[in-house]
């Protein structure tokens, strides 16, 4: 089961060094518009919707690999008063909300993403740009932030029996 949770780690890990390429681009694809409007004046059709789904898929990939590198808020002047193990408990009580959330996140993003492939749908703006790509990708990051969950929810348990770390 450890070796399991590692890969998922692995997995979500790569995911968010990959995605994290996403950022610089979107930079570059802005002060490009930045630059086209302000100092030619003439500004482009298509950045703002590309950096858009850019940043979609960044902000929502990057879910998972948060959780991972326990990156995501807490309210830790609470929290670090507690043992490991309450510390733990706590967190096995609130995942309740999470995996409500992320069973949501699966379950109607599966749904949206399947029927958005099915129909090719596009935006509805001048670009006419594929969106189920970005329905396909919330989808797979619902998996990711889900399984990572999975993980975090086996160590916490594992945590509040034994005591370990781990």
């Amino acid at each position: 089961m450890l070796r399991f949770i590692a890969k998922i780690d692995t997995v979500n890990r790569s995911v968010g060094r990959v995605v994290a390429f996403l950022a610089p681009g979107f930079m570059l694809i802005l002060a490009f518009e930045v630059i086209m409007r302000r100092v030619f004046n003439s500004p482009t059709s298509w950045v703002h919707e590309t950096s858009q789904y850019m940043f979609g898929a960044y902000f929502v990939l990057g879910g998972a690999y948060a959780l991972v590198e326990k990156a995501h808020v807490n309210v830790d002047m609470i929290l670090n008063r507690l043992s490991p193990r309450l510390r733990s408990l706590t967190d096995i009580l609130t995942s309740v909300f999470f995996f409500g959330f992320c069973g949501v996140l699966v379950w109607y993003g599966g749904q949206v993403a399947w029927k958005a492939l099915l129909i090719q749908e596009k935006s509805m703006t001048y670009l006419a740009l594929p969106i189920y790509p970005n329905r396909i990708i919330i989808f797979i990051a619902g998996v990711l932030l889900l399984l990572q969950g999975i993980a975090k929810l086996v160590r916490d348990i594992r945590t509040v029996l034994t005591g370990d770390l781990k």
